[in-house]
């Protein structure tokens, strides 16, 4: 971790505290000089700092840094050795810049990420609210020798990996709604997003993309009012690298479910973890108008929800989207 981290994260433990450079600079085998570039550097970086003569440094309020070299100090080596990083404070769509990174050959597990997305998208080109400086927003560059309905599970195995990431850095249990978000109680936190690329030569895949965006903080404003009933957050109160630590917890988890010798381990978890099956749902149209009731039964083998429509039929659905419906939360 570079010294100006450090330096962060000793003044981030207490933005109360002054702290002197001198103690700074002891606590890190440097000199004052190296430290006071340091603070020069965050500044640079938009940290506001408050410098006093005789009493030295303190953070101008709680702030939670977010960095690849934050993320990668909370990577086990064997995950940080695979992993291609690049972090920005603020970006239009991490999906749109690992899409970039894919077509310039970036490497397997290259991973474009940022604090604050302004113009993501959710699924069927819905637009994603910028919520501003209270996320995590990665997208990561795979390259799988799968055909494409393989490559529909890597939605479910992020699932996953969200759930078991945001339980590693606070205590409720997650749970998933089928097939692509991730709620803490009866809050959504998490939605997840998957892009790939067809090889028509093989048939395979050029490259896919799973984009994870996590709400870590609500935002100071508070939530857009037609979501505000249903949006939540990982953390009440800021925390000292909560955003570093929910972005290495879902790639290690992400990455570990991805290599592991049985890629489909992962279902059994992912099935118990589904709160949909016993739900009375809608079932939305391929063009977002039509609507079905039925009953969510069961998540299949294939991570296909079975539901039954009021008529008796039974269907799979392998993709689309459902909603609870509101007579059945009374």
């Amino acid at each position: 971790m570079a010294l100006k981290d450090k330096i962060l994260e000793m003044l981030a433990s207490d933005s109360t505290v002054y702290l002197s450079g001198e103690y700074m600079a002891e606590c890190h085998g440097v000199s004052r000089a190296a430290v006071w570039k340091a603070i020069q550097q965050l500044e640079q970086d938009g940290f506001a700092i408050d410098a006093q003569r005789n009493k030295g440094y303190r953070l101008h309020g709680p702030y939670d840094p977010f960095s690849a070299e934050g993320i990668v100090a909370y990577l086990p080596d064997s995950i940080a050795s695979m992993v291609h990083l690049h972090i920005k404070h603020s970006t239009g769509s991490t999906n749109d810049d690992a899409r970039d990174l894919a077509t310039s050959d970036a490497p397997e597990f290259t991973i474009a990420g940022a604090r604050e997305q302004v113009k993501g998208r959710g699924r069927r080109g819905r637009p994603f609210y910028a919520l501003g400086d209270t996320g995590v927003y990665l997208s990561i560059v795979l390259r799988p020798t799968w055909n494409m309905e393989q490559a529909t599970k890597l939605t479910a195995a992020a699932a996953v990996a969200v759930c078991r990431a945001v339980e590693g850095v606070h205590a409720p249990h997650a749970s998933i709604k089928w097939v692509n978000d991730v709620y803490i109680g009866s809050k959504k936190i998490c939605g997840i997003l998957t892009e790939a690329s067809a090889d028509l030569e093989t048939g395979g895949l050029s490259y896919a993309i799973v984009g994870i965006g996590v709400n870590a903080y609500e935002p100071p404003s508070g939530f857009p009012a037609d979501v505000a009933e249903r949006a939540g957050a990982v953390f009440d109160q800021v925390q000292l690298n909560g955003r570093n630590r929910i972005a290495a917890g879902i790639i290690t988890e992400f990455i570990n479910l991805y290599i592991a010798p049985d890629f489909e381990n992962f279902i059994p978890e992912y099935r118990n973890r589904s709160f949909l099956p016993g739900k009375a749902i809608t079932v939305f149209g391929r063009n977002g108008l039509m609507e079905r009731p039925a009953t969510a039964l069961s998540i299949e083998d294939d991570l296909s929800l079975r539901v039954r429509y009021d008529d008796g039929s039974e269907e799979n659905l392998q993709s689309g989207e459902v909603s609870i419906r509101l007579e059945a939360k009374k």
